[in-house]
């Protein structure tokens, strides 16, 4: 029951900051693509905000919030970093490793993470997003074939250093909480590279129909 409440209440705090780095690259996205006033009727929240952009994020955060922990729960047993320290303790300084036990189970975790688990979120979130846009199959299709890539390779360039934070220092209970955090940024991307994407559908599907609303 205990488990079930944290992993509830983790689900709520990554669907919150999914949905925070969906508002704020909506801001930053309309300052170049709406005015800020209409018919000098100001707006309730900001120009061309879409809250239905938001609750999807939302969604998306609290459901992959508990994959998350139980893959992070995963590489802690498999890799436990307290019992690496102590055979590193036990073992005589002559003996000592080039790299001391505790920093190969974090990069072992790294490294893990990345070539496991990296290919299969990135997926989840593009066919995730695009499912609940409602896509058709055909657009699926295109944006996995544009998109994944994208997301994969920005990824890399941002979370290994962030775990390498993550697995050494943050304890198991907070190291979705941690990631979230990054992720409040990481989201922000994520939310500008769907709209790039979804922008990009509706002008190809424009200039195909020759009809532009």
């Amino acid at each position: 029951m205990v488990a079930a409440k944290r992993i509830a209440a983790l689900a709520l705090f990554s669907g919150s900051v999914s949905a925070t780095g969906n508002i704020i690259a909506q801001y930053i996205d309309s300052w170049s693509t709406a005015p800020r006033r209409v018919e000098n009727k100001p707006f309730v929240f900001f120009p061309g905000y879409e809250p239905a952009q938001t609750l999807r994020f939302f969604v998306y955060g609290v459901s992959f919030a508990p994959i998350s922990f139980r893959w992070h729960a995963f590489l802690n047993s498999r890799f436990p970093l307290v019992a690496s320290a102590k055979a590193a303790a036990s073992k005589p300084a002559a003996a000592a490793q080039p790299l001391p036990d505790k920093a190969r189970a974090v990069l072992k975790r790294i490294a893990v993470d990345q070539i496991v688990f990296a290919p299969f979120a990135s997926g989840a979130f593009v066919v995730g997003m695009g499912l609940l846009e409602g896509l058709r199959s055909s657009d699926l299709v295109e944006r996995i074939r544009v998109q994944y890539p994208r997301v994969l390779m920005v990824g890399y360039l941002v979370w290994p250093a962030a775990q390498l934070i993550n697995f050494s220092i943050v304890p198991l209970m907070y190291r979705v909480q941690f990631g979230s955090v990054v992720g409040l940024f990481w989201n922000t991307y994520l939310s500008w590279s769907s709209a790039q994407m979804k922008r990009d559908q509706q002008r190809k599907a424009c200039t195909s129909n020759a009809v532009c609303i």
